[in-house]
């Protein structure tokens, strides 16, 4: 959507990203002073360089859709996965920068198996699997054509994909944790498809000068084709504690002109009957046409003449607007058909996905055990990070000897004496403890105590 300038409109959303301090990536004499203004934003930073926007040092907050993003829990994260879990479009799974290429053989698909084993997990379409994130999206569309959200959880100390390159821009928002982030990368770009990353471009210095970390709050905007990489590392307290992040993605890569243009004369010619007829076959005599070419002349000077009269950038526009409308009218459907409320009013699967951090759980009894059905293919067992096995075993062994012990999750640590332990419990985070509580309660070593 525009003004009558020609400059994107804001969301409320945007409006906010815009009026936080900013500092640009590559060309410090276009660093806005104190907050940048969209036409600014559009004509300077816009697929030009990638920039970052301290939302997190504002004091006060207009956008009521960012405010709450940025209120999600370890609680909130946990509901969204178990979404995506059920959903269509599976998780994927990345261990220390490489795919996950069997998960359910490993983990039975189940997310939260998967993060005690440091993977990484990434939730496709996250505006379609929680309200949070599909509001976000919605603000953010008064802006762009159209966006969609991808979701990263990354375990402290790790990091989910090597150094690549994105075919759209992205928006990145931090809203749990912290994640640094590196630009190998001069001002060049460098694609997907298959390419790999040269030595020189590693090797050319980084944008902003340095690495930069994102603080819960801050936005990142990222061209398509930089290269870039992120890993989670000990919070400045010395906390470990886990990163997750939503990227925004503006889908750019349908709105190139070579796309549109291709997309428009294709539907054009297919509307007239002699240009839907099969070419010759191969250069054998007997599918060669008369003219001896494969493409008769003819036909080509025909579809050339049709293009040129036909083809406008009114045309254009007009097909660029109805991409937007179809994925939008899309988007809309199954946020607001699916997504409206809050998940946990939705049924989901098994007593496991209700647990958050404040769920009380207790060793289950045998009955309780037995009565667990485990799907053809689940492990019974869990795969857990070597740094926090002992810990956990540990924890699960204290609620075993003493089967009236009611714990809350978030006071599972409290219950374990760590002198004799390798591990250490201020590796644990919140969001391990919450895992390992569900992966316990759906394999059926730990119940739910009902309120």
């Amino acid at each position: 959507m525009s003004n009558d300038t020609g400059v994107p409109s804001s969301s409320c959303t945007f409006e906010e990203i815009l009026s936080s301090p900013c500092k640009v990536g590559l060309d410090d004499e276009v660093n806005p002073s104190a907050e940048c203004s969209a036409d600014h934003f559009f004509r300077q930073i816009w697929q030009k360089q990638p920039a970052i926007f301290h939302t997190s040092q504002r004091q006060d907050s207009k956008s009521n859709a960012l405010s709450k993003a940025l209120s999600m829990t370890c609680n909130d994260v946990a509901d969204l996965l178990s979404q995506c879990r059920q959903g269509e479009s599976q998780p994927l799974y990345f261990q220390q920068g490489k795919p996950v290429t069997y998960p359910h053989g490993l983990y039975s698909s189940n997310p939260f198996a998967a993060y005690l084993d440091s993977c990484s997990i990434i939730g496709n379409h996250a505006d379609l699997h929680h309200h949070l994130i599909a509001n976000l999206c919605n603000d953010l569309q008064k802006t762009f054509p159209h966006v969609y959200a991808n979701t990263y959880l990354t375990p402290p100390n790790g990091h989910a994909v090597e150094a690549h390159a994105d075919d759209r821009d992205v928006l990145v928002i931090q809203i749990i944790g912290q994640k640094t982030w590196k630009f190998p990368f001069g001002k060049e770009q460098v694609g997907k498809n298959g390419l790999g990353v040269p030595p020189s471009i590693k090797s050319a210095g980084l944008c902003f000068g340095q690495e930069i970390v994102l603080q819960l709050g801050d936005f990142l905007y990222m061209p398509r084709g930089f290269v870039h990489e992120a890993t989670t590392e000990t919070m400045n307290s010395g906390l470990f504690m886990p990163s997750f992040h939503a990227t925004i993605a503006i889908a750019t890569h349908g709105w190139r002109l070579s796309v549109v243009l291709s997309d428009t004369i294709r539907h054009m010619l297919n509307g007239v009957a002699d240009f839907r007829k099969a070419l010759p076959i191969g250069l054998s005599p007997e599918y060669k046409s008369s003219s001896g070419s494969i493409c008769p002349s003819k036909q080509l000077d025909q579809a050339m003449i049709m293009i040129q009269n036909n083809v406008t950038t009114e045309l254009l526009e007009k097909n660029l607007k109805a991409k937007y409308d179809m994925h939008n009218s899309h988007a809309k459907e199954y946020r607001e058909k699916k997504l409206m409320h809050n998940p946990r009013s939705q049924k989901m699967r098994g007593m496991s996905s209700q647990l958050d951090l404040d769920s009380v759980v207790r060793a289950s009894i045998p009955d309780e055990r037995e009565s667990v059905v485990i799907e053809e293919g689940q492990l019974r067992g869990l795969t857990v990070r070597q740094e926090n096995c002992t810990a956990l075993m540990g924890i699960l062994a204290v609620l075993k000897q003493d089967p009236s012990l009611h714990v809350k999750v978030r006071e599972l640590r409290d219950i374990y004496d760590e002198k004799d332990s390798i591990s250490k419990l201020d590796m644990i985070c919140d969001f391990t403890l919450l895992s390992f509580a569900r992966c316990c309660v759906e394999l059926g070593a730990l119940a739910l105590v009902e309120s």
